[in-house]
């Protein structure tokens, strides 16, 4: 046991070792690496290394919180026998091994959170790394480094496919329009933008992410004047998959599925790639998106007999 901790504690190190490196690219902390080129082979190299890091340490947590597990289990048992013994009646060994394995627990549930931190941090510098790195490599590209967002309509919030729908005012959970002008002379109540979910604090909006498997990095933009998404008109997207090595996703077979969490129906158009525009950049048609909330949208990527998956939330 105490072998396992040493290595453990040794991981951790060099862990730490790779989390300080990425802080000081984040930072933008002087390093000699010469040129933009290799800031971000450097950045790329780094954000690799800590994604398989936050990875390893995610798989350790995992074993040592099964670990911790039956050993809880083994102290459950040591109660039931202990409950079981005659009235007044006392096993020394008994209590003290009890004693030990009640001692060990709180311990390895420690590990467990130490590592768990961990892998959550390191996964947030390495991506913070790679989309630095991508954006260097891409940047003649990309015009959109933020979050996608909607764009201001004056016209009426729709959903479902409906310009307009009356809904009794007892109806919970629907946000209603408030738009300068007034209902039309055949609507009695307010017009609702059906778009009332339960979206997650800490939903992450970024246009770059990670792939399923961690082999590629995606970046998805519209391809309108203002990069804003409009609301109820088809429009076309730009998807950039890269390695993350850096080198351009070539030749990928690639479909699109997209839905509203919380809302029983999905697109209302269904979105294919029609170009490789360059390599590894790839033109997204048929994009249409009938009301605001919280979108979903997977691109399944098929390359080399290989299958991964990016998937992007969007908040219009």
């Amino acid at each position: 046991m105490r072998a396992k901790v040493i290595c453990l504690h040794g991981y951790i190190a060099m862990c730490l070792f790779f989390s300080l490196m990425a802080k000081a690219i984040e930072s933008n902390t002087p390093l000699e690496i010469g040129t933009p080129a290799a800031s971000s082979q450097t950045m790329l190299h780094i954000g690799e290394q800590l994604l398989h890091n936050a990875e390893a340490a995610q798989a350790e947590s995992v074993s040592l919180s099964l670990h911790s597990n039956r050993l809880r289990k083994s102290l459950n048992q040591l109660r039931r026998q202990w409950h079981a013994l005659p009235q007044g009646r006392d096993q020394p060994l008994l209590k003290h091994t009890m004693h030990l394995v009640a001692e060990e627990i709180p311990l390895w549930q420690e590990q467990v959170s130490r590592l768990r931190n961990q892998a959550l941090d390191q996964r947030g510098h390495a991506l913070t790394l790679l989309e630095k790195a991508f954006i260097q490599i891409w940047r003649p590209h990309i015009r959109l480094t933020d979050r996608i967002r909607g764009a201001d309509s004056d016209s009426y919030i729709t959903g479902h496919n409906s310009n307009i729908r009356s809904v009794h005012l007892g109806k919970m959970n629907m946000a209603v329009a408030t738009k300068a002008r007034a209902p039309t002379a055949d609507m009695s109540l307010e017009i609702p933008a059906l778009s009332g979910q339960n979206i997650p604090g800490e939903l992450n909006l970024s246009s770059f992410r990670i792939s399923r498997k961690l082999s590629v990095f995606a970046h998805i933009e519209p391809e309108t004047a203002t990069t804003l998404v409009p609301l109820n008109q088809i429009h076309q997207w730009r998807l950039i998959l890269s390695q993350l090595n850096g080198q351009p996703l070539r030749g990928a077979e690639i479909s699109i599925e997209g839905h509203m969490p919380g809302h029983v129906h999905g697109l209302p158009t269904q979105p294919r790639v029609t170009e490789e525009m360059a390599p590894g950049i790839y033109r997204v048609q048929g994009v249409k998106f009938q009301m605001p909330g919280w979108w979903v949208m997977t691109f399944h990527i098929r390359v080399n007999q290989q299958d991964d998956a990016v998937t992007f939330n969007i908040r219009l």
